[in-house]
Formats: C-alpha cells, sequence, structure tokens
C-alpha cells in the first residue's frame, strides 16, 4: 500500500500490476518501478523490446511516488562541483544531458497526455544576505561555462515571485519546473504497458543469477532475460551490496496545507533555500502548499515532523500561523559522497543508476532512457554518466554513524552562523 500523502489521495490513474506467479523469459528485466525503471521500460519497449518490471510493492511506491517534484537543471550539486569533478568537456556534456532530461518530461507529458500539473519556474532563495553572492556567482558560472541563462533577482524580485520579504535575493530558472511526481510515473507506467510492458508489483526480488542470462528469483516466479536493469534507488536494501555501499538512503519530508489564495508563491514556481539543510516549497495543481525538507542525514522518520516544518513555513509566511496542514509524509531520497548519480555496468549486460542526489525527477527519467539506449546499442550518453566520480560509504555502522552525526552536526553550525 502506497504511504498516506497528498500524492496518493490525488492520483489519476489507477493502474494495477498482477504479482508474478509464473516462470518467465524477457530481453529486459528492471528491478523498481520508479521514473528510472519505468523510464526505461517506456523507452525500451517502444523500440519493441519484451520488458518485464518487477516492483517489491506498488508501482510509483517509492522515491518517484512521495517527492517534492521539481525539475532542476544540472546532474550534480551545482556548476562548479560539475566543473571540478568531471572537467570542462564532461561537465558540459552532463549539464546538456540535464537539459534535455528537462525536454524529455515535456516531450513524454504531451505525447501521453499525462495528467500531473507540470507547470515552469524554479528558484533558490538567498536565505542570508551572506548567501546572495554564492548564488550570483553560480548563475553567472552557469551562463559562462554552460550558455545557459539563469535569472539574477533582488530582494524585492524574489518578494514578487514568493510572496515572501524573507529572502535577500534569489537566482530564478524559467526551464525549470515541477509536477505530481506519483502522476507522472503512473503515466509513464501506462504509456509503457500501452507499448507492451510487463508489470508485476508485490514482486520483491530475493535473489539474483548473473551470468549470460540473468536470472531473478521472487517468492513466487522467475524472470530469466539476456539484459537486467536494477533501478531500485534509495530502496536497493542489500539486494546489491556491490552498489548499495556507495549509496546513502536520506530522508525527506513533506507536509501540505489546504488551498491558499495567490498572495502564496504567487509565481506558482517550485523553490528551494540555500541552507545545508534546506526547505523546498512548491504550490500543487488545487493551490495547496507542500513544504518540505529534511530534517537529519538519516532515513529515520521525525517524531515532530509537523511541528518542525510549521515552524520553518510560518518562518516564511507568518501570515499562515493558523494554517493546518491536511497531510504530511516521507520517504527516502538516494544521495552519494559527490551529490552526483552514480551508473555503471556490473557486467557487460547488467545496467544499474542510483543517487540522484535530489536531481532526480529530471534526471532519473533520463537515467532510464539512456540505459535503454545503451542496450540498443547507443551508449556514448550512459558511458559519459558511467565515468561520474564515485566514492564509497564506510561498511563499519558505527563509523558510517559517527559520520553522519558529525555531519548534521556540521550543516547544523553552518545554517545557524549563516
Amino acid at each position: 500500500m502506497h504511504t498516506d500523502s497528498l500524492y496518493a489521495s490525488t492520483r489519476r490513474y489507477q493502474l494495477s500490476a498482477p504479482q508474478l506467479q509464473q516462470d518467465i523469459h524477457c530481453d529486459v528485466a528492471i528491478i523498481g518501478s520508479g521514473m528510472t525503471g519505468i523510464s526505461a521500460a517506456l523507452e525500451l519497449a517502444e523500440c519493441g523490446y519484451n520488458v518485464a518490471v518487477l516492483e517489491a510493492e506498488e508501482l510509483a511506491w517509492g522515491s518517484s511516488g512521495r517527492s517534492g517534484g521539481q525539475i532542476i537543471a544540472g546532474a550534480g550539486e551545482d556548476g562548479a562541483s560539475m566543473l571540478r569533478l568531471l572537467g570542462k568537456d564532461d561537465a558540459r556534456a552532463a549539464f546538456q544531458l540535464s537539459l534535455e532530461a528537462i525536454e524529455l518530461i515535456r516531450e513524454r507529458v504531451k505525447k501521453y497526455s499525462i495528467d500531473c500539473d507540470l507547470k515552469s519556474g524554479q528558484m533558490e532563495v538567498a536565505a542570508r544576505p551572506k548567501h546572495m553572492p554564492h548564488l550570483r556567482h553560480a548563475a553567472e558560472l552557469m551562463q559562462n561555462e554552460f550558455g545557459y541563462d539563469i535569472q539574477i533577482l533582488n530582494a524585492e524580485q524574489s518578494a514578487e515571485k514568493t510572496g515572501s520579504d524573507r529572502y535577500h535575493g534569489a537566482i530564478f530558472d524559467a526551464n525549470g519546473g515541477h509536477l505530481h511526481p506519483m502522476n507522472y510515473t503512473l503515466g509513464l507506467a501506462k504509456a509503457a504497458q500501452s507499448h507492451g510492458a510487463q508489470l508485476f508489483e508485490h514482486s520483491a526480488v530475493t535473489h539474483i543469477e548473473y551470468g549470460n542470462k540473468v536470472k531473478l528469483s521472487t517468492a513466487k516466479g522467475s524472470v530469466t532475460s539476456d539484459f537486467l536493469v536494477i533501478a531500485a534507488n534509495a530502496y536497493l536494501g542489500k539486494l546489491v551490496p556491490a552498489i548499495s555501499r556507495y549509496m546513502m538512503p536520506v530522508g525527506s519530508y513533506i507536509c501540505a496545507t489546504q488551498p491558499l489564495d495567490e498572495s502564496i508563491l504567487p509565481a506558482d514556481c517550485a523553490v528551494f533555500d540555500s541552507r545545508n539543510l534546506f526547505s523546498y516549497f512548491r504550490k500543487d495543481g488545487e493551490g495547496r502548499l507542500l513544504w518540505g525538507g529534511r530534517t537529519g542525514l538519516t532515513d529515520a522518520y521525525p517524531k515532530n515532523l509537523e511541528a518542525v516544518m510549521h515552524k520553518r513555513m510560518t518562518a516564511i509566511y507568518p501570515q499562515l500561523a493558523g494554517v493546518k496542514f491536511e497531510k504530511s509524509w516521507g520517504g527516502n531520497v538516494s544521495t552519494t559522497v559527490h551529490r552526483m548519480p552514480h551508473f555503471g555496468r556490473l557486467q557487460p549486460n547488467v545496467y544499474f543508476a542510483q543517487g540522484y542526489s535530489g536531481h532526480g525527477v529530471a534526471m532519473s527519467g533520463m537515467g532510464g532512457a539512456t540505459i535503454a539506449r545503451a542496450i540498443a546499442g547507443q551508449a556514448e550518453k550512459f558511458d559519459l554518466l558511467s565515468r561520474f566520480p564515485v566514492q564509497a560509504l564506510p561498511d563499519n555502522k558505527l563509523a558510517h554513524s559517527i559520520g553522519l552525526a558529525a555531519a548534521l552536526m556540521y550543516f547544523r553550525i553552518r545554517d545557524a552562523l549563516g
């Protein structure tokens, strides 16, 4: 069953898929029915491949059905990080791929008439005065190094878009945007089914047998395929230790108000602030304010979630002090040490993608499509993504916990000091 989120209660596609209860064969098997897996399934099915998707829970159950829904340009934390980690040529190619990812969303929404409240506009706001020079530098770097137009806003212009005078400027990307992530993912799933993709729910993979053919075992059946795509991301668990140690599930949470008037976020764009432990927010198709963020660096569900989010929201919109949240929910997103996605092959016929680090709405769809194209023989863009640097996390649980606690304390101190 889906978590009790606003997205689940406003879903417009009531897709269902059977549990796998037999042994089947296909060209490509995919683990995970989020944006990566379903995007790969759609791309492959459009090209005539016989595809089977195995989902442990329900379609779009994980991050893809719970996220903030923000569509953000870029494949990493920021342009400077991409240049430093990838070099100029690969950084520019990766950034261009992220723009293609945004365009792919628009193309698919139009082609398949996906009802997902797709809207344009995305901005990062300066939470402190001293944050604005960094945002200005980031925008100038995007313009100079990537040829990408980012608008620099002063405090007054920022207030016009957000309806709040609590920010000290912003950078605005008209090409970014936001959407209802569950409806988008389910719309892709419906399209994949229409092209013949087989989707299975409640069919958790319990064992993978690698080889020239790959065999996936579930509780009541199996899938044997020529290729495998591992797309479980933050919910991979211990199924594939060889890649899970490069990715860390981190909890991200959202609370939704009742529908509000247009004085709150009049630009109707997606927003996130410049803090390390940042808040993000947007309005849905009915005018509800969705306020999200992280309360820590683990996947533990916070006990005082609504109180924390309400305090953050009313610090920006004090006029909402009497407004209660109608829904609150959370889920895990996967992040990497370098906060860039992790792509690769475990063997020539086994592909994986994970660790989108906050850029998943756009990059996961392109990631799935890029894997599909690599399987079809066009691997140039997949090879680019596979060159992104990775760093393993500590295997020792105590060392891991100590490291997370230290990072959390560091970020909180930095945010407190501005």
